[in-house]
């Protein structure tokens, strides 16, 4: 390589003209104060232009001095113009003229101030060198940068495959590299399957200059906007923002902040009609929770966790920052859903980098949308939408919320039109009308000026009335008694025995105000099932609803929440049948209401009902129905959203749709996240669900992991027998019997089976699905016996209470006849076998092996008779069915195996069944 000169040093200066400011040293542009971002090639045609100001600079020259020799297209120079244009906004673009077939001038009034000097590019890097480490890549293409950092694409001499290039010199440079670094570790150690990210392949930290080797992701969304945005309908403008969402979503799932969203750092890489976009340039994010780098394992690669994952700033792109953070807070979930809005609203103008100036919602033409631009770009941060799941969610939502609102017209219009019937029909008679109205309006005013005073001076006293009894009951009756001065048991006073203590008073205290009673026992309702003493939970529930009833009438919106509220209950207690009679009230009540309300309620019991029997399939649409209709009534009402979206995970898990159950579980966790729930139960919970669909697919590492770290939580705010750390310990349960852990999975299905036995009674569903569950671990490890004397009454037990039909009990029924197999009882187990199908079997615990279970165990029993043909047949068809299955080991099919190669199971000796999914626990609504 020749020795080059070394350049030289040079004087920047700060040009302004009009309302357009660059900065030659940090090639920043701003227009009327806010950056502007605008590829380096148009910048560096803008200096020339300006250190030439007035003067006409031909195209020859340009060339010479922005491409310096290389080889570029035909049209390189005028998009470089077109975009330099485009950033500096209509009335400054005037300034910069044509010269046909000459070049281009910047005219007008040009200020120029000295600002220093430029030192030489450390880095000194140009195309068609040799990545500096990497000698096989060529660098091909300046991509951005400044004067101590430059991103480059480069290409492979002989495969041609392309990794981009993050280089810098200089220690403030390299810290924002070992950031991004980090980060980018996090978010590939956290999530599986394809990411919306860039891939961090290599780093070198060692020696100048530094640099980040990514993937790369395709153009960047600004620059892919400038060609495709213009040509692309409205719906799949929404398509591509919500993949960009959906990123920005999974990337505060597990806890990672962008904090510099725009155009510039999405990329959209196309195949065909296929797009695909990823996020890059996290150098500016940080972590919400530092302490979870150590949890991954991840280096810091020497970095202070308070002072560059935690610390904060104001760092980003002005046009995208949120106003909280212009003042100086912290970057929060929500500064990232601002910079969202913006792009939103980018993307549906079809401007991509246009600002939301004042009147911005004329460039968007459905309302619905920009309701949601406005909610999600939200100048005071707790008013805007909470994350970017919600911001999709709503999104998603949107043809249903149309049809919503589509209806709510078509109402409207019908009123108005037979509004408009009657008024002709009265002006028909016009005489008589005219004097009844006249009288009429009379009367009608004055008594409703006397009803109006009447109604205020007694709701005025209503209202006294009832502010003192709740002042009293809550400082007397809950407040003073949880003082161990008061209670006789002291400091051992627990929230139960207040409760406990209060119920007894209600009635004193709201005597002659039965709505306010009402009220009082459904909160105490609420309290009850939330320490899981369900008898006391019921009785406030049924007192409540006979008080609504009373008062406002069984079909009053509160008498129906009242009995939406004991129906759950009432599946938490196994009373089924007295659940479903709730249920047909229920419906009869809600045949004929126009309540809002109507169609949330009944999905929302039928779901509860489902899930709780374990009919899974049956509960997810009645989720997917009452979930978006609670959202549009009480948007507000968080607690309970959360509980319905928890329910519906466990749904999706159980049908087998593990990617949606995922997503929703990481999308919950990051909206509790973005409002603050960082330690809260609820995220808890979610980690907990979203585990379960890593042990169904197989990656049980990260399962238990996930299952540990939410039974801290869980354990620590709600103690170790409290149902949420059972329904953990069976999904430990579930991870140690696919590992084929025996002594681990007896261990844990002993202790869950007691738990909820002691909590829920001998009779209640679950307590016999966890029998079942303890019967199939000691099945597996080679206990028949002891199997079949727990399996055999849990099962019938099931039938009795949910039918045979019933997931659960099929279930159940299949592990018996496994067990009564080996144990001889022949009869019993063609018996139970009658009654299993496989589809109800994948309802309960999906995997696509029943159909093939079932196979075998019919081979194994037809053997264990002598009926050879049977079995042969049985067998072949179940081992042909596996062929293609990476099922969990299945000791089923090995026997099968042996017993069409003459072995014991030909001869009729005992042989042991498949192990399967176990038999799961209700996901029921929990609080």
């Amino acid at each position: 390589m020749k020795d080059t000169p070394f350049p030289r040093e040079q004087t920047c200066y700060r040009y302004r003209f009009g309302t357009a400011e660059f900065d030659e040293a940090t090639y920043e542009l701003r227009v009327a104060g806010l950056r502007v971002e605008v590829e380096r090639r148009a910048l560096e045609v803008l200096a020339c232009l300006l250190r030439h100001a007035g003067e006409v600079v031909t195209k020859e020259e340009l060339f010479a001095e922005v491409w310096a020799g290389r080889v570029t297209v035909d049209k390189v120079l005028p998009n470089a113009i077109a975009k330099l244009r485009r950033a500096l906004g209509e009335a400054n673009a005037e300034l910069l003229t044509t010269q046909a077939r000459i070049g281009y001038r910047l005219s007008g009034l040009i200020e120029r101030v000295a600002i220093g000097r430029t030192l030489p590019n450390p880095l000194a890097l140009r195309a068609g060198q040799p990545v500096p480490g990497r000698e096989n890549f060529i660098l091909r293409r300046q991509l951005g940068g400044h004067h101590d950092s430059e991103v480059w694409l480069a290409e492979h001499a002989k495969t041609h495959e392309k990794r981009v290039y993050k280089f810098a010199v200089g220690d403030d440079r390299l810290k924002a590299l070992k950031r991004e670094a980090t980060l980018a570790r996090v978010l590939q150690e956290s999530l599986e399957g394809p990411r919306p990210f860039v891939d961090l392949i290599d780093w070198n930290f060692e020696s100048a200059p530094f640099f980040l080797e990514c993937g790369y992701g395709g153009q960047s969304l600004q620059a892919w906007a400038e060609h495709a945005l213009a040509a692309l309908p409205t719906d799949e403008r929404l398509a591509l923002f919500l993949d960009v969402a959906d990123a920005v979503a999974a990337a505060h799932a597990v806890g990672v902040l962008h904090k510099d969203l725009k155009p510039a750092n999405v990329l959209v890489e196309t195949d065909g009609d296929r797009r695909r976009v990823r996020l890059t340039d996290f150098g500016s994010g940080r972590m919400l929770d530092p302490d979870r780098i150590e949890e991954l394992g991840i280096t810091r690669f020497g970095l202070s966790a308070t002072q560059h994952l935690a610390a904060d700033s104001s760092s980003g792109t002005p046009l995208y920052l949120a106003p909280e953070v212009f003042a100086g807070y912290a970057s929060t979930v929500r500064s990232d859903v601002y910079a969202l809005g913006v792009m939103l609203y980018q993307l549906v103008a079809g401007q991509i980098a246009k600002p939301m100036a004042s009147g911005w919602e004329q460039d968007v033409d459905d309302p619905l949308l920009r309701e949601d631009i406005a909610q999600a770009t939200h100048g005071d941060p707790a008013q805007r939408l909470g994350s970017a799941a919600e911001l999709a969610a709503r999104l998603r939502a949107l043809p249903a919320r149309h049809a919503a609102n589509r209806r709510a017209r078509e109402a409207a219009a019908q009123a108005a039109r037979e509004h408009e019937s009657l008024a002709r029909s009265r002006a028909r008679r016009p005489y008589l009308v005219a004097l009844v109205a006249v009288l009429v309006a009379g009367v009608v005013s004055a008594l409703a000026l006397y009803r109006a005073a009447v109604q205020a001076r007694d709701q005025a006293e209503r209202e006294l009335a009832s502010a003192v009894a709740i002042n009293r009951f809550l400082n007397e009756d809950l407040i003073s008694r949880a003082n161990p001065l008061v209670v006789a048991k002291g400091q051992g006073a627990t929230l139960q025995d207040v409760l406990v203590g209060a119920r007894e008073r209600i009635a004193g205290r709201f005597a002659g105000q039965p709505l306010v009673e009402a009220s009082i026992r459904s909160s105490l309702s609420a309290l009850f099932n939330t320490i899981e003493r369900l008898p006391d939970a019921e009785d406030e529930a049924r007192r409540a609803l006979a008080l609504y009833e009373r008062e406002e009438g069984p079909s009053s919106l509160d008498a129906l929440k009242a009995r939406g509220v004991l129906i759950r209950l009432l599946t938490r207690t196994a009373k089924f049948d007295e659940c479903l009679r709730e249920l047909q009230t229920f419906d009869r009540l809600l045949e004929s209401s126009t309540e809002p309300y109507a169609a949330y309620l009944q999905a929302y019991a039928w779901g509860i009902y489902h899930m709780n029997r374990g009919d899974y399939a049956k509960a997810l649409p009645e989720y997917r129905k009452a979930i978006p209709e609670l959202a549009e009534l009480e948007p507000r009402n968080r607690i309970l959203r959360d509980s319905l979206r928890m329910d519906l995970i466990g749904a999706l898990t159980q049908t087998g749709q593990l990617d949606e159950a995922r997503r929703e579980g990481e999308a919950l966790i990051a909206e509790m996240r973005g409002r603050g729930d960082e330690n809260g139960l609820t995220i808890a919970f979610a980690r907990a669900a979203v585990a379960r669909t890593w042990t169904l697919e197989g990656d049980y590492e990260t399962a238990q992991t996930q299952l540990l770290d939410a039974q801290k939580t869980i354990v620590a705010l709600l103690g170790p027998e409290h149902t949420r750390n059972l329904m953990v310990l069976s999904d430990l349960f579930d991870i140690a019997m696919r590992r084929q852990d025996w002594p681990a999975a007896l261990g844990y299905a002993q202790r869950v089976h007691e738990g909820f036995r002691a909590k829920l009674g001998e009779g209640h569903n679950v307590s016999d699905a966890t029998l079942a569950n303890w019967g199939q671990a000691l099945y597996e490890s080679g206990d028949a016996a002891g199997a079949y004397a727990r399996l055999a009454p849990a099962q019938q037990r099931l039938a009795e209470r949910l039918s045979a039909d019933n997931p659960q009990t099929q279930l159940a029924g299949f592990w018996t006849a496994a067990a009564a197999v080996e144990t001889g009882r022949l009869d019993a187990a063609e018996a139970i076998m009658a009654t299993l199908k496989a589809d109800t079997l994948e309802a309960g615990a999906g995997d696509g092996l029943w159909t093939y279970r079932l196979d075998a165990l019919r081979g194994l029993l037809a053997a264990a008779r002598g009926g050879r043909d049977e079995a042969g047949i049985a067998l072949r068809s179940a081992l042909a069915g596996i062929e293609n299955h990476d099922g969990p080991p299945s000791r089923v099919f090995d026997a099968a195996r042996r017993a069409l190669a003459g072995g014991d199971a030909a001869n009729g000796a005992s042989v042991p069944a498949a192990r399967a999914a176990q038999s799961p626990l209700s996901r029921e609504s929990l609080p």
